[in-house]
């Protein structure tokens, strides 16, 4: 079913309180709400629960969606970069639908009518809500169009803004921060060597498929056609890091999942995502997101009695 094709409803007395700073949404789990909207909405629509930071370049919240909500058309007031950290959903849009599964990295422009119907399983998003742009700055130019993309890059850098926010200390903010300047500046240079360079794109896809696998530079040279060194050169001044790092991301994106979403063991995990064992996931983990992965588990385990999600 298309959402933007429904008639639009009457907004029903709400269920959640409206976000302000760090603090939770009064909601329930067990409820599936739909609502009809006529004006803009705050990012936080819909969910059971959020935490908010305030910095300088954007608010950003990390949200939690419930399975199977149904969100009619509706637009928010700033353009937005949303990362899908686990579960997801279908965007609807300009008359087309898009896939929005772990990993990928929404931009939607300020004010751009969409509709979102989620999956089985609970989505948690990490969203910023852009504020501070220059007229005619590089980010404003990035925000000014609809992006769908995947990458561990972003995806990584997700799941620990995730955890500043929702355990804030005195240092979270400078953290967040950070984050988001180097996601900016990796976003507009992987915009501006993409449209130059389609086989970059070609070879992150190439990467994203075979990541669990054993991968050498050749291989991923001969599936998009350019030379090796040419490759290794191209996509270490693009991503600011060798394809080797790269892979590293996305083995460790893939875990963090893995450890909020099943209940494998970790060595299990280590092994389903291409590390060596357990041990060498370890020390990948704890460099890439600076916690361990029985630390990073215990922290995102659903409440008690609630179903792993």
């Amino acid at each position: 079913m298309h959402l933007l094709s429904e008639p639009r409803q009457t907004l029903a007395p709400a269920t959640f309180g409206v976000l302000h700073g760090s603090a939770s949404l009064n909601g329930s789990a067990a409820q599936t709400p739909i609502w009809g909207v006529d004006a803009a909405v705050p990012i936080t629509f819909g969910a059971v629960n959020a935490h908010s930071l305030d910095v300088r370049t954007a608010t950003a919240t990390a949200v939690e969606f419930p399975s199977n909500l149904k969100l009619p058309s509706h637009e928010h007031e700033r353009a937005t970069i949303a990362v899908v950290l686990r579960g997801g959903f279908i965007e609807v849009s300009r008359g087309e639908e898009r896939e929005c599964t772990r990993g990928t990295v929404l931009v939607e422009p300020a004010g751009a009518v969409h509709a979102n119907r989620f999956g089985r399983q609970r989505t948690s998003v990490v969203t910023l809500s852009l504020c501070g742009m220059g007229e005619g700055s590089p980010v404003a130019e990035l925000a000014g169009d609809l992006h769908v993309i995947r990458d561990p890059f972003v995806a990584s850098s997700g799941y620990m803004m995730e955890c500043e926010i929702r355990r804030p200390d005195d240092i979270s903010p400078l953290a967040v921060e950070g984050w988001i300047l180097d996601l900016f500046a990796h976003l507009l240079r992987g915009a501006r060597e993409g449209q130059a360079q389609r086989w970059l794109s070609d070879a992150q896809e190439y990467l994203a498929a075979h990541f669990s696998e054993s991968i050498r530079l050749a291989d991923v040279a001969g599936a998009v056609g350019v030379e090796p060194s040419r490759l290794a050169r191209a996509f270490q001044r693009t991503f600011n890091e060798p394809i080797s790092a790269y892979v590293r991301r996305l083995r460790v994106t893939a875990a963090a999942a893995a450890l909020t979403e099943t209940g494998d063991s970790i060595a299990s995990i280590a092994a389903g995502v291409g590390f060596a064992d357990q041990s060498h996931l370890t020390r990948s983990f704890a460099r890439i997101l600076g916690t361990t992965p029985g630390s990073y588990r215990a922290q995102h385990r659903p409440e008690s009695g609630r179903r792993r999600w």
